[in-house]
Protein backbone atom coordinates (compact mmCIF):
# COMPACT_ATOMS: atom_id res chain seq x y z
CA UNK A 1 0.00 0.00 0.00
CA UNK A 2 2.87 2.46 0.75
CA UNK A 3 4.75 2.32 -2.50
CA UNK A 4 1.47 2.73 -4.04
CA UNK A 5 0.59 6.11 -2.05
CA UNK A 6 4.51 7.20 -3.38
CA UNK A 7 4.08 6.73 -6.64
CA UNK A 8 0.31 8.56 -6.71
CA UNK A 9 2.36 11.27 -4.99
CA UNK A 10 5.60 11.25 -6.99
CA UNK A 11 3.15 11.09 -10.37
CA UNK A 12 1.42 13.79 -8.97
CA UNK A 13 4.30 16.56 -8.37
CA UNK A 14 5.43 15.90 -11.36
CA UNK A 15 2.17 16.81 -12.89
CA UNK A 16 2.03 19.66 -10.86
CA UNK A 17 5.50 21.06 -11.64
CA UNK A 18 4.53 20.78 -15.50
CA UNK A 19 1.92 22.80 -15.70
CA UNK A 20 3.48 25.37 -13.25
CA UNK A 21 6.60 25.24 -15.74
CA UNK A 22 3.82 25.58 -18.73
CA UNK A 23 2.54 28.73 -17.04
CA UNK A 24 5.84 30.10 -16.51
CA UNK A 25 6.02 29.79 -20.09
CA UNK A 26 2.94 30.93 -20.69
CA UNK A 27 3.99 34.32 -18.68
CA UNK A 28 7.68 34.44 -20.57
CA UNK A 29 9.54 33.80 -17.40
CA UNK A 30 11.10 30.68 -19.44
CA UNK A 31 11.33 28.32 -22.80
CA UNK A 32 9.83 24.78 -21.61
CA UNK A 33 8.43 23.11 -24.71
CA UNK A 34 8.91 25.71 -27.18
CA UNK A 35 12.40 26.63 -28.53
CA UNK A 36 13.86 30.28 -27.71
CA UNK A 37 14.79 32.41 -30.38
CA UNK A 38 17.31 31.65 -32.56
CA UNK A 39 20.05 34.96 -32.38
CA UNK A 40 22.05 35.94 -35.06
CA UNK A 41 25.56 35.71 -33.76
CA UNK A 42 27.30 35.26 -37.31
CA UNK A 43 25.53 38.30 -38.57
CA UNK A 44 26.73 40.13 -34.76
CA UNK A 45 30.35 38.63 -35.42
CA UNK A 46 30.04 40.13 -38.57
CA UNK A 47 29.09 43.35 -38.08
CA UNK A 48 31.53 44.06 -35.17
CA UNK A 49 34.30 42.58 -37.53
CA UNK A 50 33.17 44.58 -40.56
CA UNK A 51 30.55 47.45 -39.10
CA UNK A 52 29.95 49.01 -43.00
CA UNK A 53 28.24 45.61 -43.75
CA UNK A 54 25.31 47.48 -42.06
CA UNK A 55 26.12 50.38 -44.46
CA UNK A 56 26.25 48.25 -47.72
CA UNK A 57 22.63 46.06 -46.26
CA UNK A 58 20.72 49.71 -46.15
CA UNK A 59 22.77 50.60 -49.02
CA UNK A 60 21.03 47.47 -50.94
CA UNK A 61 17.97 48.12 -49.58
CA UNK A 62 17.36 51.85 -50.67
CA UNK A 63 18.97 50.61 -54.20
CA UNK A 64 16.01 48.20 -54.09
CA UNK A 65 13.48 50.82 -53.45
CA UNK A 66 14.76 53.33 -55.84
CA UNK A 67 14.70 50.92 -58.46
CA UNK A 68 10.43 49.89 -57.70
CA UNK A 69 10.11 53.39 -58.06
CA UNK A 70 11.61 53.99 -61.49
CA UNK A 71 9.51 50.73 -62.63
CA UNK A 72 5.93 52.14 -61.23
CA UNK A 73 6.96 55.76 -62.71
CA UNK A 74 7.31 57.27 -59.70
CA UNK A 75 10.53 58.30 -59.49
CA UNK A 76 12.19 61.04 -58.03
CA UNK A 77 11.10 64.63 -57.99
CA UNK A 78 10.99 66.94 -60.37
CA UNK A 79 13.62 68.84 -61.16
CA UNK A 80 13.12 72.69 -59.61
CA UNK A 81 12.62 75.67 -61.18
CA UNK A 82 15.61 77.65 -59.79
Amino acid sequence: MRPLLITILVIALGYGLHRLALLAEYRGWLYYRTRPPRMRTLGLLEELADPSVEYRIEEQSSEAIRAANEESGQGTSPPSLA
